[in-house]
């Protein structure tokens, strides 16, 4: 995509979504250049529609002056997603550039009361798109620089949770489907606002090792993972016990992951010498 090109500004003025995903493959360096050249309120809905990860690695590989530019004129809510991702020196420096008022805001966003399941979240969790296809969900997943976990949330375009759907499905099934058509609608989930000893009580601990944490209106913050919880209540949440299915589905999924990415390679170097 180059930036001297009018289609190229076109499309991510009106496509925003599409282009976020298209950014998504692109280099980290490449696209905080790309941003660093267009105006602010072009790269703003791009950067919005962005999976939080990438967003907030393409906002460090910015100066901090520019970077805060972005998150003044990004959503709150988008901005406070990235925001929680970012290294903690940096965020020192990007505060420095934000009014009181930004300030204030993303607090809002990032502040939970020390007893609720808000402060213990991990922000760090696997997301994609709900329109996203299973083919371009696959090329995404083979980027992670971490084993893939088994369940991947999948949220809208407000980054409310919708459903969650396994990593080996997406392996068999059509390459072209939406993951809103094999993803599961209905997630275990937890309350930003739930304080400790209510959490204790969670049926879905039963099953799971982490829990998606959602805010009120269902945007998903992160995961609170079991070993999290049991940590601050000592003693008092030695009782929760977890399905080992857990943990034989994440590596099932791992491998299924594994084998296919193998698979993969030995088509593209066949399919290469076959064109010789």
């Amino acid at each position: 995509m180059k930036i001297d090109n009018p289609l190229s500004r076109d499309y991510l003025l009106h496509y925003p979504s599409e282009a976020a995903r298209v950014l998504e493959q692109v280099s980290v360096d490449h696209v905080a250049a790309l941003l660093g050249e267009l105006p602010v309120q072009q790269i703003v809905p791009v950067m919005a529609a962005m999976l939080p990860k990438k967003a907030a690695a393409c906002i460090a590989a910015m100066p901090a002056s520019s970077a805060a530019r972005l998150v003044i004129e990004m959503p709150i809510a988008a901005a406070a997603r990235s925001f929680r991702l970012l290294a903690p020196a940096y965020q020192d420096e990007l505060l420095k550039y934000l009014s009181e008022k930004k300030r204030r805001q993303l607090q809002r966003y990032l502040i939970y009361p020390s007893s609720s399941a808000g402060a213990l979240v991990d922000s760090d969790v696997d997301v994609l798109p709900v329109n996203m296809t299973v083919n371009e969900a696959i090329r995404q997943l083979k980027q992670f620089d971490h084993p893939v976990r088994y369940g991947i949330y999948i949220v809208n375009e407000k980054y409310q949770l919708v459903g969650i759907v396994d990593s080996g499905k997406m392996l068999i099934s059509d390459l072209h489907a939406r993951l809103k058509d094999i993803m599961i609608p209905k997630v275990q989930s937890i309350s930003a606002h739930v304080n400790y000893e209510t959490l204790l009580q969670h049926p879905g601990w039963q099953s799971h090792r982490r829990l998606p944490v959602l805010e009120r209106d269902n945007t998903l913050i992160g995961i609170l993972h079991q070993h999290q919880l049991q940590e601050v209540m000592g003693d008092t949440g030695s009782a929760i016990t977890v399905d080992p299915v857990d943990d034989f589905l994440s590596l099932a999924s791992l491998y299924w992951l594994s084998l296919a990415q193998f698979l993969d390679g030995i088509l593209s170097t066949h399919s290469s010498k076959g064109e010789r």
